[in-house]
């Protein structure tokens, strides 16, 4: 089921929808957008030869992307660029938190879409599945991004990425960047008092914490354009910068 836009709401918050059939909206000077489009585009195997293609597989599907980023520049924003400046994103660790409890406090639900990626239910014998989730509030957006594996009578895994952007000052927008792989075999629980019983485990948001912590990281990109003025429409169509946080949901800051 598609997302239905209040309209009332958007207006409410500052907002619009995105013109000409495109999902998603702006806001706060984001434009927050989903693709729905074949994952294998991303492979790009039509251009090579078939030796040259080479692919490890796994049966399980695992996954370790948390994440893809680019920026676009036109042609007036980069000759205003300084020889030092830079058209790459860097992502710095930090010890900043998503502030998880905030995130479901009751607040007007702008935009919300949901892509499946892909998903396999390991020849009956349990599930793999990637899904990625966005929704805008007027607050700010928040994504996640979730592979979730379980092999029946062996083993779960669950790996999370979630970014969060509070809206704020033009000039500059912060992206935290949580990751946070989990993992559990089937006998460990047992084992710890919990049921081996595959049906106990089909949502991943309830087991979650059951799960063993293998590894997790924080980060956060800032985006900074200080060369822009606030007031000058003119300089923000120069100077507009497309940053595609994955393939499939992009944010846009201008």
């Amino acid at each position: 089921m598609e997302w239905e836009t209040d309209e009332k709401e958007l207006k409410a918050a500052g907002a619009e929808a995105l013109p000409d059939g495109r999902c998603g909206v702006r806001i706060q000077g984001w434009e927050i957008e989903s693709r729905k489009h074949s994952i294998l585009t991303s492979l790009q195997l039509e251009n090579k030869p078939l030796q040259q293609v080479v692919l490890d597989y796994d049966y399980t599907f695992t996954t370790p992307y948390n994440g893809s980023e680019t920026v676009e520049r036109n042609a007036e924003c980069v000759r205003g660029l300084s020889n030092g400046s830079s058209c790459s994103l860097q992502w710095e660790d930090c010890m900043e938190k998503i502030d998880l409890v905030a995130l479901a406090s009751k607040e007007p639900i702008l935009f919300y879409d949901e892509i499946i990626l892909y998903e396999d239910e390991l020849a009956d014998n349990g599930i793999s599945l990637l899904t990625v989730k966005v929704r805008v509030m007027p607050s700010g957006w928040f994504l996640l991004l979730r592979f979730w594996l379980r092999v029946d009578g062996v083993l779960m895994r669950l790996r999370d990425t979630r970014l969060h952007c509070s809206f704020g000052e033009h000039v500059k927008s912060v992206i935290l960047r949580e990751s946070c792989w989990r993992e559990a075999t089937f006998q460990a629980l047992s084992s710890k008092g919990y049921p081996s019983d595959c049906a106990a485990y089909s949502d991943p948001s309830i087991i979650s914490e059951r799960l063993s912590i293998i590894t997790q990281k924080a980060q956060k990109l800032s985006i900074e354009m200080p060369y822009l003025k606030r007031n000058n429409t003119a300089s923000r169509r120069a100077m507009s910068t497309r940053t595609w946080l994955m393939p499939w949901i992009t944010g846009k800051v201008e």
